[in-house]
Formats: structure tokens, C-alpha cells, sequence
């Protein structure tokens, strides 16, 4: 059925709830895919070479229709044992869908109906000792059973105490994220990964996780973390624990083997950056892989884009000549504040098959200052948008996703979302009146292992999963 055609059919969607089984609004016609006619012929001509080889995860769509309900919106709730409401969802190469609270990690295995909950006490690092509350931040589908865990600890500064992001912060340690396996009992592996700055092993930036992109695509295995400072490059197959950690407290080796931590674009205080001003940065909500590999990344000061490079020792070396931003966007730092270096607030990008690169501006805390709206760069000139104006009740965007067909799906924190194709005059609002959940957006995410691709949208409600958007 077309994407577009979904706009007449919600309105005739059948609500069917279960104890056992999510909540599925779906058209009559919304079943499996149909068979192939009867008259189709082989699958492969026999000169046709070799027979595809089945499901590809690394390949867009490459997992077919896959295991989840049919019906072009599928709602999680509790009674598929979803105890909190969730916050962020993802879904794994084994088509496992993970989804975190603020206090827990849940799994739905490809074909269960109800979800298993799981805490500190089955391995994962959040609680006294490891984190400060809200304690769990979002989670990231990886490899086949796998997925990431990102956590929170607050950030220090040399105005606390001037020990502040070296090895001996009393915060150093807090915070970071897990790298969780399924075993085949049920139960989990959980590796913490206590993150520092590859190139110093005295320093220890990263403490919030803030947002996460895994690649499934173009360099399948690369997953990359932003956070409270900068931006993270993790290979979590080649990680090992750090084996000298007693003996040798600051040699960054065995880590530089499986991770990069970090760079970041950045503005300047009050103008252009010279030595003597003082740069700032940091915050990276905003995350997402390019079409021609690059990865853009939004924060409260600035926005940029970093290309790929094979070595994480390359990659992470962003200058001249070696990986520097294409581009770095120190004025205007995407959008336009009073003066250089003030806040711009990004919690979201996105990337449209036509090149656009988005950028939404949003905060859930008051310090943080004014927000911008949406911004579109052509590779050569921003525009800017004001949500109100295209349909939006609220002009706080806290969530950016792009569709392929190239519309973009705004995420708020009191009123839904907003489905937005760049240039109509107005989006399409979508609310509890559609059979969304609930209207407080949490992380929104997408995977386009499947086809067609799931849209994940938490809420304060519940996990709305599309198939489709009107």
C-alpha cells in the first residue's frame, strides 16, 4: 500500500487489544504481503548467476517484511509487559527489538508476545556507583543480539573543582554506556564501556550519552556514540578489556584498538576563532549518517560533518590534512543566536535522499536558552522553518527523523508529531486522535533493515511502531 494512501485508511483502522498481543491498527487489506502470482516463473533464470543468498541486514530492506505485526501502526504497551514508559527503542540484526525506560532494559525476541525486563541486578552498570539519575538515556540496536545502552552522569567543569574531566574527578568513572549480548539461556552479557580520551589516558570527557547511530549499511559494524563532550567511534567487535588498566593506568592502546574517543566541532566566544578566544561545545543530541557516508552531528553550540575514515587513528584526527570537518559550521552555527558561541540547542538531524542535511532546534532544560526551529542546509545556504508555521503546536522540536520518500517526522514533547514534506505550506500532525499512544515524544529512531522500514516512536503511553506514516 503507497505511504500516501495510509491518510485515507487510518481512519478506518480496527483497534484489537490483547493481553498477549500489542495493539495493532490495520486495514482490512494490511495482512502479509501477497504470494507471487502463479505464473511469475523461477526466482532466478538459471543464466541468471547466483541465487541471493536470503536476509541481509546489511543490505537497506534486506530483511524482508520481518517478524512484526503487519498493520501500519503497532502500539507496546503493558500488556506486553512494558512496566515503564519507554524512552527510546531500537531494533538488533536478529530482529530483536530493545527497548529502555528510564530504570530498565526490555526485549522483545522475533516472535515472543511479551517483552522481558531486565536491571542492575542482571548485569547492566545504572544505579549508585555507575550513574545519576534519570540513570538509562537511550539504546541502539547493534550485531545479532546485541545492543548498547547509553547512561547519564552529570558533567564537570574547572569552576567545581580543578581536577575536573582527569583521571582522579570524583565523576570520571560515572556515566559512559553498555555494550549488552543475549546469551542463548535468556540471560545477558553486559561489557561497560568506560570511556576516555584515546589519545590521553588522563582525561575522561565522556560522560553522558546523548545519542547513538550503529551502521548497518555502509561500514556494517561502526557505531557511533555522541555525548555530553564529543563524538565517539566504536568497532564493539574488536573490543576487549583493557588488560593493563593496574599496571599501566594511562596507556590508551588496547582501547585505541576498538574505539575513538573523540572530536567535535566548535564556535568561539563572542567571535571568529582565534587563540585568544575560548571555544565551546559539546551536547551532541543530534546524530545521523549521510547518503554519501558522512556523519553529521548537531550539539548546543554548533553542527558539523566528519567524512569516514578505515582507521580509527585516522578517523579520529579531524584537521588538516588528515579528517577535517566537510563542513564545520562555526558561523552560523547552523542556526543564527545574538552572538558567536551563544547556544543554538540542535537535538536533531537528519539527512533527505535529495542531499538536504536537517536540523532541529529543542531543550527539555530552561538553562539551556532559546531554540531555533528547523533548519534546511543545501550544502551551500541554510533555510530556516518555524514548526508553527508549518502545522505545529509547539515550537520546541525534540526529535528529527527523515523518511525515504523524504518527508520529515518532527517529534515534541507535549504534542505529538508532525509528518512535513519540504515545500508544502503545511505538515500533517499526528496525535492520540491517530492512535499514537501518547503525546510526549521520547528518542525516535528507525530501522530500515525492513521492509517497508519501522518508524519507532515512544511515548509517555507507550511504543508506537510505524510501518507507514500519512
Amino acid at each position: 500500500m503507497p505511504l500516501r494512501a495510509l491518510v485515507v485508511v487510518l481512519a478506518l483502522f480496527a483497534c484489537r487489544k490483547a493481553a498477549d498481543a500489542p495493539i495493532i491498527y490495520s486495514s482490512p487489506d494490511a495482512g502479509s504481503p501477497p504470494p507471487a502470482p502463479i505464473d511469475a516463473g523461477p526466482a532466478t533464470p538459471p543464466d541468471a548467476g547466483p541465487v541471493d543468498a536470503g536476509p541481509d541486514a546489511h543490505r537497506i530492506g534486506g530483511l524482508g517484511f520481518g517478524p512484526f505485526p503487519s498493520g501500519p501502526l503497532v502500539i507496546y504497551g503493558s500488556s506486553q509487559g512494558l512496566l515503564e514508559a519507554p524512552i527510546s527503542a531500537s531494533v538488533d540484526e536478529s530482529e530483536n527489538l530493545w527497548v529502555v525506560s528510564h530504570s530498565a532494559l526490555y526485549l522483545l525476541q522475533a516472535g515472543a508476545k511479551v517483552f522481558r525486563r531486565y536491571t542492575a541486578q542482571d548485569g547492566l552498570h545504572f544505579g549508585p556507583g555507575y550513574t545519576e539519575g534519570p540513570d538509562i538515556t537511550l539504546v541502539e540496536g547493534g550485531a545479532k543480539g546485541e545492543c548498547f545502552v547509553g547512561y547519564y552522569a552529570r558533567d564537570t567543569n574547572s569552576s567545581m573543582f580543578k581536577d575536573a574531566h582527569l583521571w582522579s574527578d570524583p565523576w570520571a568513572h560515572m556515566g559512559k554506556m553498555d555494550q549488552v549480548l543475549l546469551q542463548p539461556d535468556g540471560k545477558l552479557k553486559v561489557n561497560r564501556y568506560d570511556l576516555r580520551n584515546s589519545n590521553d589516558g588522563h582525561y575522561y570527557e565522556t560522560r553522558t550519552i546523548m545519542s547513538m547511530v550503529y551502521d548497518h549499511f555502509q561500514h556494517p559494524g561502526n557505531l557511533y556514540v555522541g555525548s555530553n563532550h564529543g563524538i565517539t567511534r566504536i568497532i564493539s567487535a574488536k573490543y576487549y578489556p583493557p588488560p593493563h588498566l593496574d599496571t599501566d593506568p594511562f596507556n590508551t592502546w588496547d582501547e585505541r584498538q576498538w574505539y575513538a574517543d573523540h572530536v567535535h566541532p566548535v564556535a568561539c566566544i563572542g567571535g571568529p576563532c582565534t587563540p585568544d578566544k575560548i571555544i565551546t561545545f559539546g551536547d551532541w543530541f543530534g546524530l545521523t549518517l549521510g547518503p554519501d557516508g558522512r556523519l553529521w552531528m548537531g550539539g548546543l553550540t554548533s553542527g558539523g560533518a566528519l567524512k569516514f575514515k578505515e582507521e580509527l587513528s585516522d578517523w579520529v584526527q579531524s584537521w588538516e590534512p588528515i579528517n577535517p570537518f566537510v563542513p564545520s559550521f562555526e558561523w552560523p552555527p547552523v542556526f543564527l543566536p545574538p552572538r558567536e558561541g551563544d547556544p543554538v540547542n540542535i537535538r536533531g538531524a537528519a539527512a533527505t535522499p535529495d542531499g538536504m542535511v536537517w536540523f532541529a532546534s529543542g531543550e527539555v532544560e530552561d538553562w539551556r536558552g532559546p531554540t531555533y526551529g528547523l533548519a534546511g542546509w543545501d550544502g551551500k545556504h541554510f533555510n530556516y522553518f518555524d514548526p508553527t508555521a508549518l502545522g505545529a503546536i509547539e515550537y520546541n522540536i525534540l526529535e528529527l527523523q527523515a523518511l525515504p520518500d523524504g518527508r520529515l517526522v518532527l517529534g515534541f514533547p507535549n504534542s505529538g508529531l508532525l509528518v512535513w514534506e519540504p515545500g508544502d505550506v503545511k505538515g500533517r500532525r499526528i496525535t492520540q486522535r491517530d492512535g499514537l499512544p501518547g503525546e510526549r515524544i521520547g528518542r525516535m529512531s528507525q530501522d530500515r533493515m525492513h521492509d517497508p522500514p519501522l518508524l519507532l516512536v515512544p511515548t509517555d503511553g507507550g511504543l508506537a511502531i510505524f510501518r507507514g506514516l500519512p
